[in-house]
């Protein structure tokens, strides 16, 4: 057995040592909120309530930190010991200063990396492989950032996107606006579990006391929920309050589609009574409906209205027509049919079946009466006459004068 003399043994065990020695001590990064670093040894961890942050450096010096000053503070991994062990042997060249940040990329040390790419700039201004790695472009003979590129043409930064001004204003505004109807939300949720207890005339009273366009949409939602005609009507008319389209949408569907009467002429009323004029787009749309209940109401609702370019589609809608395929016979089986065949005899069977369109015609009574309140005529359900009269109607005025001139 081959053995090792003494001063060998020796002088392995001061190296093993020395290299103990040197190896630094796993310590903490203190990481501040100007986006600095302190590594070394917390001294007083125990603090209690926080005050400020003794620190012990490799140096062997001590340097305190306020507590405010520090926004999280972190174990050293083994790429931060390596990290600090290796350093001091790049020199503060090019080459050196390169070599250390592709270490410090390679192992996941983002912003010691950045520390070195921007120190290598300070050697070499225009080393593309730094300007790259920094996020820089080159733009007309200039290296410049993406932030520094879209600032000058005028965007902002807003939670991570770039946005123009105008951009920025309106997520601004929607983000206030979604704040303002989550607010009402809740006011109407409390105030409608109210409704229901001794609380009842609080609730009605706040209700009625609401005068804030933020608030249509959550009175939207409990007034399409709610089956009690009395609470109905309290939310309809507090949405006929409201200076909002959105509000005003809501009235309008109402008074087409609810399934209550009163419901429906209530709603319309607040409609007409703010001349609210997309209402009479949708109304007219409702006109070609399939369902004549709402082709009626529709109607109904441009009477109201009172606005005369209805009468045209008024005037289509007086009739509606509907179509209805029946089948005949027996589906799968034979028939049989009577009368004189091809060949001169009597009589035969047939196989299958036969279908049949039906055309239906229903008067719209509601139509009618809406064309007569804004015509001041009435020629019944003769569309014909209905057309020769509007037509008549929409003459110019300079044609009839010549006319009249040429009879003289």
């Amino acid at each position: 057995m081959k053995t090792v003399g003494l001063l060998p043994r020796l002088a392995l065990v001061c190296a093993l040592l020395g290299g103990l020695l040197a190896a630094p001590a796993r310590a903490e990064i203190f990481v501040l909120h100007d986006g600095g670093k302190v590594r070394g040894e917390w001294v007083n961890r125990d603090e209690s309530p926080r005050k400020n942050y003794v620190i012990r450096t490799a140096s062997g010096g001590q340097i305190t930190l306020d507590s405010a000053q520090v926004k999280n503070v972190r174990r050293q991994s083994a790429a931060d010991l390596e990290y600090d062990r290796i350093r001091s042997n790049y020199p503060n060249t090019v080459e050196g200063q390169w070599t250390l940040a592709e270490w410090c990329r390679e192992n996941r040390l983002p912003n010691e990396r950045k520390v070195h790419l921007e120190r290598l700039l300070t050697i070499d201004s225009n080393h593309a492989g730094a300007r790259h790695a920094l996020g820089y472009a080159k733009v007309q003979d200039r290296w410049v950032t993406r932030e520094t590129l879209m600032t000058e043409n005028g965007y902002v930064r807003y939670k991570g996107e770039w946005l123009l001004p105008q951009e920025l204003e309106l997520r601004e505004q929607q983000r206030k606006d979604k704040l303002a109807q989550s607010d009402w939300a809740d006011k109407l949720k409390r105030w409608h579990n109210w409704l229901h207890s001794d609380k009842a005339d609080v609730a009605e009273a706040n209700i009625k006391a609401i005068d804030d366009p933020y608030a249509a949409k959550p009175l939207a939602k409990y007034f399409d929920t709610e089956q009690n005609r009395a609470i109905r009507l309290l939310y309809l008319e507090a949405l006929g309050r409201l200076k909002s389209s959105s509000a005003m949408e809501t009235l309008v569907d109402a008074s087409l589609h609810d399934g209550d009467e009163e419901i429906r002429l209530a709603s319309l009323e607040f409609v007409a009574v703010r001349n609210y004029k997309p209402a009479i787009r949708e109304y007219l749309q409702a006109l070609k409906s399939k369902d004549n209940p709402i082709i009626n109401r529709a109607a109904v609702c441009l009477a109201r209205m009172r606005d005369p370019s209805a009468i045209p589609a008024l005037i289509d809608a007086l009739v509606s027509t509907h179509s209805y395929t029946i089948q005949k016979g027996n589906p799968g089986g034979m028939g049989a049919t009577f009368g004189k065949g091809p060949g001169g005899s009597f009589g035969g069977m047939t196989a299958g079946a036969s279908t049949e369109t039906i055309v239906h015609h229903i008067e719209n009574r509601s139509v009618l009466q809406a064309l007569c309140t804004l015509s001041g005529a009435d020629f019944q359900f003769d569309g014909q006459a209905w057309r020769y009269w509007y037509a008549a109607q929409k003459k110019p005025q300079s044609l009839d004068a010549r006319r009249d001139d040429e009879k003289k």
